[in-house]
Parts: structure tokens; C-alpha cells; sequence
């Protein structure tokens, strides 16, 4: 007989849903963090943000608190604010001021009246 092929079967890891949210979370800050790690420096002072290295730094730090704590601890919460409040308000200044505002897909909108 073969064995039943469940969710916890098919995807090792994600048994339970606390575990589906550390997964998404630890996604969440992940992101933030390399988001923040690979933009240039200049953007930043340009937008008017905390600096790079203090963006990086915080964001490691929670990044690596997530792993080694669990996300309920002061840190993994803190981390979840950090990583919201970077992806909320710095990363769409960030963009603006990189000159890729809301666009999208390098695509600019015309300006002024459309050509005959």
C-alpha cells in the first residue's frame, strides 16, 4: 500500500502553522535585509533615511535573532517591526529617490498631451 502523500509529507518543515508563519517571517526579513544590502549608499542619504550600514545592521541582527530565537522572543518580535518599517516607509523613499517611483517595470507614464 502506498503511503498517503499529506502536506507535512510533501513539504518537510511546514507541518504545523507556527511553522508556516516563522517560514513567511523569516521570508519577510530576508528580503528587507538584502533589499537594504543591495542598494547603494548614496541612495540613502539621497532619500533621507538612516544610513546603509545602520539599515544592514539592524536588519542582520533580526534576521539572525529570528534563526537562533523563536519569533515570539522580544528580539523576533522587534524584528518583524524593523523588517515592516523597512519595507513600508524607507524602501518606497528609497525607490523614489533611485528615481524608480511607482512606474513600474520601467515603464515611464507621458506627460502632457498625446502626439497627433
Amino acid at each position: 500500500m502506498l503511503p498517503l502523500a499529506t502536506f507535512p509529507t510533501l513539504f518537510p518543515g511546514f507541518g504545523d502553522p507556527f511553522a508556516i508563519i516563522w517560514w513567511v517571517l523569516f521570508g519577510l526579513k530576508l528580503v528587507a535585509l538584502l533589499d537594504a544590502a543591495l542598494r547603494p549608499r548614496a541612495v540613502f542619504v539621497a532619500a533621507d533615511k538612516l544610513t546603509k550600514p545602520g539599515w544592514v545592521l539592524i536588519l542582520a541582527t533580526f534576521t539572525l535573532s529570528h534563526i537562533f530565537q523563536s519569533w515570539l522572543s522580544f528580539f523576533g518580535l522587534i524584528g518583524i517591526v524593523a523588517a515592516g518599517v523597512y519595507l513600508v516607509d524607507a524602501r518606497p523613499a528609497l525607490r523614489a529617490a533611485a528615481g524608480r517611483g511607482r512606474g513600474g517595470w520601467g515603464i515611464r507614464r507621458r506627460r502632457g498631451p498625446r502626439p497627433l
